[in-house]
């Protein structure tokens, strides 16, 4: 469960960590200086701009008291109907050409 999961939808990341952020009441400086990184740090994973490594997803998680999940199920759901789309348009493909 690397970052390439989280490659597939960052979106909901980003959306998450505000979230959680939000639920406890603080500010980015206040969980950026939690976790010991920048403020702009904080800024840029919730405005979507970059991904936070995993390290990083997980002090988030635990600064904010969600579990890590909160943040990555909807990604990891994302990632594998994604996946799968591939692959059935890959079949029909493949299906195409045996039939010529």
């Amino acid at each position: 469960m690397k970052n390439a999961l989280l490659n597939m939808s960052t979106t909901i990341v980003s959306k998450r960590i505000k979230e959680a952020r939000k639920k406890i009441q603080i500010t980015q400086e206040e969980l950026a200086s939690a976790i010991g990184i920048s403020d702009k740090s904080i800024s840029a994973y919730e405005s979507d701009r970059i991904e936070p490594p995993l390290q990083v997803l997980e002090k988030i998680a635990a600064a904010t008291k969600q579990p890590l999940r909160f943040f990555i199920e909807d990604t990891i759901e994302s990632a594998i109907l994604s996946k799968l789309a591939d692959v059935e348009t890959q079949l029909k493909e493949i299906q195409a050409l045996l039939k010529e």
